[in-house]
């Protein structure tokens, strides 16, 4: 491409030079338009755009039974703020909840709680939170609960006790549990859907989470109530895929 170019403008400047009175042809303008179309660099081509990686498609729910589909998880919370309670959340959840419902004491409870995803709505609020004042997330970046025991509270209901560990504090409490039933997943042929969700309350300033200073103000209360729910899915025993058409 650059050689043809070259031609091109050595041919251009041949025509000028022909062009000129036979008087010129010899003078220094013949000169300089020779030594220009010969010394004329030819242009590059632009380099190509690197190509951009192929994106990576995003793994779909675990399907075991126990694993918390974490996009159908939801930890939220309410606090006093001087008289009305606002309301939160943490975005990142994941655990494994098990509880079958003939025989709650072969359950499990597990699940962790990324601090930094504290959610609140209002950015510079969530900032502070996530300081030394409340959460310190830098420091203890996930909470988390393990359960030590489960019974049967009725019908679809456990309660279940383990240690919950908030910064740098581990408790024991216990929790009851609903459990919302099984259905069909609609949209995953022979998955089979459990809810669970699981409501208590805690004093944050038994677990740290604050020094005090706001609760004394009036501020900030010290009572936080807690929802967390969640689903698993399972794969329904002795089901068998349709056969996908159109293929």
């Amino acid at each position: 491409m650059s050689y043809c170019r070259t031609i091109v403008a050595f041919a251009l400047a041949v025509l000028a030079l022909t062009a000129m009175p036979a008087s010129a042809q010899a003078g220094p303008a013949a000169d300089f338009l020779l030594l220009a179309a010969a010394e004329t660099p030819a242009p590059t081509d632009a380099p190509a755009a690197p190509a951009k990686p192929e994106a990576k498609p995003e793994a779909g729910p675990v399907v075991d039974g126990a694993t918390l589909d974490s996009a159908h998880t939801s930890a939220t919370f309410w606090i006093r703020h001087i008289v009305a309670p606002v309301a939160g959340r943490f975005d990142a959840v994941s655990g494994v909840v098990a509880i079958p419902p003939r025989k709650p004491a072969d359950g499990r409870i597990a699940f962790s709680v990324k601090t930094d995803s504290v959610d609140t709505g209002v950015a510079a609020r969530d900032k502070h939170l996530r300081t030394a004042d409340f959460l310190d997330t830098a420091v203890y970046p996930e909470m988390r609960f393990e359960s030590s025991r489960i019974v049967s509270a009725g019908t679809r209901l456990a309660r279940v006790t383990g240690k919950l560990t908030i910064k740098d504090v581990t408790r024991e409490v216990t929790i009851p549990v609903r459990l919302l039933g099984t259905k069909p997943h609609p949209m995953m042929p022979c998955v089979d859907v459990t809810g669970y969700e699981a409501q208590f309350a805690i004093n944050r300033l038994e677990y740290h989470v604050g020094t005090g200073k706001f609760f004394k103000m009036g501020a900030v209360g010290d009572a936080t109530d807690i929802r967390i729910a969640g689903e698993t899915l399972a794969a329904r025993p002795g089901c068998v895929q349709p056969a996908k058409t159109g293929e």
